[in-house]
């Protein structure tokens, strides 16, 4: 029995028996459980830090000025309305440019103030003369009708002048199909011959 015991190895002997790769491997559990756990901790630590804040995208400034050929800015360019525009007209055309409505004017005043100013809005009302044109030479560029027809302005003289000439060639064509469709209607039902009838004192309620 003394010689049994004699054999086996104490706990110190057996150690210093395993071999260092055997060692390495019973150990290595532990480390890779000490490892595992510290990639735990980053990740957490990523997810529960603060995402960066986005940064704020810069709202597009519209510019007002006009930039001339060498790179500078220009002031707006100032527009005269002659004849009574919609306020939501006028409202778009002021983000543009200086508006300065002046109507009813006589053609003494026009050939007077029209010099000041870049571009002249008018109507039907308004004749834009070779007088008014000329008068206007050296600034004056462009002449808007607020409308279909430009029968009242001087077409030659504001070629001759350099001043464009524009129009609305679709403004009124919601107004003219309404128009057309009430010139229908009165025709279907003798409007106009019962508006006659009224007026001499001869209402025949059969003739509607």
């Amino acid at each position: 029995m003394a010689a049994s015991r004699a054999l086996l190895p104490t706990p110190q002997a057996a150690a210093a028996a395993t071999p260092a790769r055997s060692r390495a491997r019973l150990a290595a559990p532990s480390s890779l459980a000490s490892r595992g756990s510290h990639r735990l901790r980053v990740r957490c630590a990523i997810l529960s830090s603060p995402a960066p804040a986005k940064a704020e995208q810069e709202q597009p400034t519209r510019r007002i000025s006009r930039a001339g050929s060498d790179g500078s800015l220009r002031p707006k360019p100032a527009v005269l309305v002659a004849e009574k525009l919609s306020e939501a007209g006028l409202a778009v055309l002021r983000e543009f440019a200086d508006v300065e409505c002046a109507y009813g004017m006589s053609p003494a005043e026009l050939l007077a103030k029209v010099a000041q100013f870049d571009a002249l809005i008018v109507r039907s009302g308004t004749k834009v003369t070779r007088e008014v044109l000329e008068a206007g030479r050296g600034r004056l560029r462009v002449v808007g009708r607020a409308g279909v027809g430009i029968d009242n302005v001087d077409l030659q003289a504001a070629t001759e002048a350099g001043c464009l000439v524009v129009n609305a060639p679709t403004a009124n064509t919601i107004a003219a199909a309404e128009h057309g469709i009430a010139l229908l209607a009165s025709m279907a039902r003798n409007v106009s011959q019962a508006d006659a009838a009224l007026k001499a004192g001869e209402c025949d309620p059969t003739q509607t």
